[in-house]
């Protein structure tokens, strides 16, 4: 069983890391007053995640994980606000705009759930699941960077630091819930901080 707790730790610790690494390419960005290889849509669409694990936490009454999703939705917020600031006026106002749009689609998406299902568990399962679907994106957006990087022969793209700490979070969230022996925890994998 201590086995179990040091994984427990180890996996909450990396998650926080992976949350910290946007850090990198947002100091930069800040400095230079440049918004290339900041992965604004990666920190939106984060913002949504763990707004809807927190919310999720918050019906299951876990302390670490309302801790660990509260601290992720407020470091990715602060990200896209940042973002929003160096673009300023000088960048497109319709990319902003569409952001934001479906920005709300996905936080409707949850205010739906929870006031359309009335069963607290199936409103739970309902809330996870859809955490999931979105998690899932979010794991796959740095691919479709790949993919582009490759056919366009250049590094631009996600920053470094971003996917080896993605890459750490999500080997210990898999570790972690095989040792437990749970599906759900190493399918659903990091950010939505399901143990």
């Amino acid at each position: 069983m201590e086995a179990i707790r040091v994984m427990e730790a180890l996996t909450l610790f990396a998650t926080l890391v992976m949350y910290l690494t946007g850090i990198v390419p947002c100091y930069r960005m800040y400095k230079s007053r440049s918004t290339k290889n900041v992965p604004f849509h990666f920190f939106l669409l984060g913002t949504v995640v763990c707004l809807g694990r927190f919310h999720y936490s918050l019906m299951l009454g876990n302390g670490v994980l309302i801790f660990l999703n509260g601290f992720g939705a407020l470091l990715q917020a602060f990200y896209v606000l940042l973002y929003i600031s160096v673009v300023g006026s000088k960048g497109p106002s319709w990319f902003i705009h569409l952001s934001v749009i479906l920005y709300d689609a996905a936080l409707g998406t949850y205010r739906c759930l929870y006031n359309n299902i009335e069963d607290k568990s199936a409103r739970a399962e309902a809330l996870g699941t859809a955490s999931s679907i979105l998690t899932t994106v979010l794991l796959v957006l740095p691919a479709f960077e790949v993919v582009n990087n490759i056919r366009n022969k250049n590094a631009d793209g996600m920053p470094a630091v971003m996917l080896t700490g993605g890459i750490i979070c999500s080997l210990c969230w898999i570790m972690y819930g095989v040792m437990l022996n749970d599906p759900v925890v190493y399918v659903r994998l990091p950010i939505e901080g399901t143990v």
